[in-house]
C-alpha cells in the first residue's frame, strides 16, 4: 500500500508541478516549466560579485525549471510567502551564503564559465545568454578549474559591436535588456533565461539602433534609459514595448506559473445625481514592472497603505505581468480594498502591454490585437495612454477591440495638458486629465480648490475630473487627504464608474448607420451617417501607417438627418484604410475598410 501512494505522489508531482506554462498566443515572453521547491539565497548573504554570477546560474536552471529564489526583502519575501502558501512550493534555505555549493551541485547544467572585470558585465552577461555560461572574476577561476568546468570565453576581449558581430544570431529576438552596468545585479537572470542582449548605450548611438531594429515587431525591452522620452521613443520607433524593470529580480522565476488572475470588484456602486463633479483619481506607474515587484505592495504610501478602502482609488498595472509574474498580479488583485466606502481598481498601464508612444510604433494594429488578448488575461478594460498627439488615428486601433472600453489618455509633457476634454472614437471615450496631483503642479489643497468650483452638471464634460497622481510624490494620504477637502456634490467613483457615467451621459448621437457597404469592397463604399449634411466638416482617407490618401468622394443628403458619403478606392492599393469622419462638434468617427 505505501509503494502504491508513493507511486502516485510521484506521478501526481510531475503533473502539476512540470506542467507547461501558459502563454497568449504571439506573446514574445519566454517560458520553461512550472516548480515544485526552490532554494532560497538571501541578498545578504552574499556579496554583489557573487551575486551577480549567482542571477546567471537562477536564470540558466529557469530555463528548465526555476530552482533558485533570490529573497530581497519587501515585495519578494511576500510573493515567496505567497507561491508556498498557495502554490505548493516547497523551500530550502541551507545553501543561502554558498555560492560556491551552488555551483558544484549544479555544475552539469551550463556549459562552463566567462572571464569579465569590472568594465565589462554586461557583455559578460550578455556572452553567457548566448553560450548558457556563468560570469566570473580571475580570482574564482581557480575553483571553477578544480571542479573541471571550461572556459568558454573572455568578455574583456570585446567591444559591444565586436560581441554583437560574434553572438548576434544567438539572441532572442523577442527580448533585449537595456540597463546601465551599475545595475548589473538585476535582470541577469531573465536575461540569460530567455537569450537576450544585455547592454546600454545611448538611443542615438547607431549600435543601439541595429540591436533594436534586429528586433521583431511586439518584442519588448525590460530595463531603463538615463532620460524617458529618448528611451520610449527609441523603443517605439522600433515596435517595441518597454518594460521598466532596471531593479527587478527573481522574474526567470515568477514567470514559470501560472496563476488564475480576476480583479476582486467590477459592481457598480454610484450614487447618480445630475447636479454633481465626478472625480477620478488613478495612481500612476503602474507600468514599472520593478516597482510592482518590489515596494508597492509593502510602502505605506501605496498598496501597504492601511486607509485603503475609505475611497475609490484607480491604480495602473502593467497586463504583461499576467505572464511576466502572474501569481503576482493574482496577488495584489487579491489584496485589493472592497469596502461600502470605496475600492481599488485597476487599469492597463501606459500604453499598453508595456509603454509605447502610440503616434510613433509602426505595429500599432497588431499590438492593439495582442493587447486586446491581454487584457482579458488580466481582467482589465481601461488602458491608460501616455502620449505626445492626441490623434485619433492613434487611439482607434484601442478603441476597435472588445476588451477595451475606454482611454485615459495624457500628454507626456504634461500630463493635463487637454484640460480634461473628452472625446469619442469608436462611440468609446478618450478622457483627458484635467489637473496633476503631482508635485510641482497640484497640491491636495491647491487641487481641491480646483475642483470645488468645476460644475456640477453630469450632462457636461466639464462635469467630470480624471486626475493621475504621481506616485514618487504623493501617496494614498494625498488623495483621501484632497477629499476630505471636497465640497457638497462632488463625488469620487471608481475608474470603471467614471467610464460608465460618461458614455451613459455624454455619448454622441452621431454615427454611422452602416460602417462601409460594401467592405470589402473592389472600388466604391457607402456610409449613411446620421447627422444634416452640414455638421460634416471633413471625410479623410488614412493608411494604417497614417499617411493621408486622396479618393474621389461625393456627400449628399438624404433627409435633415441623415447623410450619404460615396467613396472610390478603385484607385488605392489592396490593403487596410481607416475612414475618419470629423463634425462640427469636433467630433469624430473612425470607419475601418479593406480594399481588395
Amino acid at each position: 500500500m505505501k509503494t502504491i501512494v508513493f507511486i502516485y505522489l510521484i506521478l501526481y508531482s510531475s503533473v502539476v508541478f512540470n506542467q507547461e506554462v501558459n502563454r497568449l498566443e504571439d506573446s514574445p515572453y519566454p517560458s520553461s516549466n512550472t516548480s515544485d521547491s526552490l532554494f532560497i539565497c538571501f541578498d545578504d548573504d552574499f556579496t554583489d560579485t557573487e551575486l551577480f554570477t549567482l542571477q546567471s546560474l537562477q536564470g540558466i536552471l529557469a530555463q528548465t525549471k526555476p530552482i533558485i529564489y533570490r529573497d530581497m526583502g519587501t515585495g519578494s519575501t511576500i510573493w515567496l510567502k505567497d507561491l508556498k502558501d498557495n502554490y505548493g512550493i516547497e523551500t530550502d534555505s541551507s545553501y543561502s551564503g554558498d555560492l560556491y555549493g551552488l555551483i558544484s551541485k549544479f555544475k552539469s547544467e551550463f556549459n562552463g564559465y566567462v572571464l569579465y572585470d569590472e568594465e565589462c558585465k554586461n557583455h559578460a552577461i550578455s556572452i553567457c545568454s548566448a553560450v548558457n555560461g556563468i560570469p566570473i572574476l580571475d580570482n574564482q577561476q581557480s575553483f571553477f578549474d578544480s571542479l573541471n568546468i571550461p572556459l568558454i570565453d573572455d568578455a574583456r576581449n570585446y567591444s559591444l559591436q565586436s560581441l554583437m558581430n560574434n553572438y548576434k544570431e544567438s539572441f532572442s529576438k523577442k527580448v533585449c535588456i537595456y540597463q546601465k552596468e551599475e545595475k548589473s545585479t538585476f535582470l541577469g537572470d531573465y536575461s540569460i533565461f530567455s537569450k537576450a542582449p544585455y547592454f546600454f548605450e545611448s538611443p542615438h548611438h547607431p549600435i543601439t539602433n541595429s540591436i533594436l531594429s534586429n528586433m521583431d515587431e511586439n518584442s519588448v525591452l525590460l530595463g531603463w534609459g538615463d532620460d524617458e522620452y529618448q528611451t520610449i521613443s527609441m523603443a517605439s520607433s522600433n515596435s517595441i514595448m518597454t518594460h521598466p524593470a532596471d531593479y527587478a529580480a527573481n522574474l526567470s522565476v515568477l514567470t514559470n506559473f501560472n496563476s488564475e488572475i480576476n480583479q476582486k470588484n467590477h459592481t457598480l456602486n454610484i450614487d447618480e445625481n445630475d447636479s454633481s463633479h465626478y472625480v477620478c483619481f488613478v495612481m500612476s506607474d503602474g507600468d514599472n514592472i520593478q516597482w510592482l515587484l518590489n515596494w508597492f505592495i509593502t510602502d505605506n504610501r501605496w498598496f501597504g497603505n492601511s486607509n485603503r478602502g475609505k475611497a475609490d482609488i484607480g491604480w495602473t498595472i502593467s497586463p504583461a505581468l499576467s505572464e511576466l509574474a502572474p501569481t503576482v498580479m493574482s496577488k495584489i488583485y487579491s489584496e485589493s480594498a472592497n469596502t461600502l466606502n470605496g475600492k481599488d481598481y485597476f487599469i492597463a498601464g501606459p500604453s499598453g502591454i508595456g509603454y509605447i508612444f502610440p503616434e510613433k510604433y509602426n505595429s500599432l494594429i497588431s499590438q492593439c490585437e495582442l493587447l486586446n488578448r491581454y487584457m482579458d488575461k488580466s481582467d482589465l478594460g481601461i488602458v491608460n495612454i501616455i502620449g505626445n498627439k492626441l490623434d485619433n488615428l492613434s487611439l482607434y486601433p484601442y478603441l476597435s477591440q472588445a476588451n477595451i472600453d475606454g482611454i485615459f489618455y495624457y500628454d507626456y509633457a504634461n500630463y493635463s495638458a487637454h484640460n480634461g476634454d473628452i472625446i469619442f472614437v469608436n462611440n468609446k471615450p478618450v478622457i483627458t486629465a484635467r489637473y496633476n496631483l503631482w508635485g510641482g503642479f497640484e497640491s491636495s489643497y491647491s487641487l481641491a480648490s480646483k475642483i470645488n468650483n468645476l460644475p456640477k452638471d453630469c450632462n457636461s464634460k466639464n462635469g467630470y475630473s480624471l486626475i493621475p497622481v504621481h506616485n514618487w510624490s504623493n501617496s494614498v494620504d494625498s488623495i483621501l487627504n484632497c477629499i476630505d477637502l471636497f465640497n457638497e456634490n462632488i463625488n469620487v467613483v471608481s475608474p470603471d464608474e467614471f467610464i460608465h457615467l460618461i458614455k451613459k451621459n455624454l455619448s454622441p448621437q452621431n454615427q454611422a448607420l452602416h460602417l462601409a457597404n460594401p467592405n470589402p469592397t473592389f472600388d466604391k463604399t457607402k456610409i449613411e451617417f446620421k447627422a444634416n449634411i452640414n455638421k460634416i466638416k471633413n471625410v479623410k482617407i488614412y493608411g494604417i501607417n497614417g499617411c493621408e490618401y486622396l479618393v474621389p468622394m461625393s456627400i449628399a443628403s438624404l433627409s435633415n438627418n441623415l447623410t450619404q458619403i460615396t467613396l472610390d478606392f478603385e484607385m488605392l492599393k489592396n490593403g487596410k484604410y481607416l475612414i475618419k469622419i470629423d463634425n462640427d462638434d469636433n467630433q469624430n468617427q473612425i470607419i475601418p475598410l479593406v480594399k481588395l
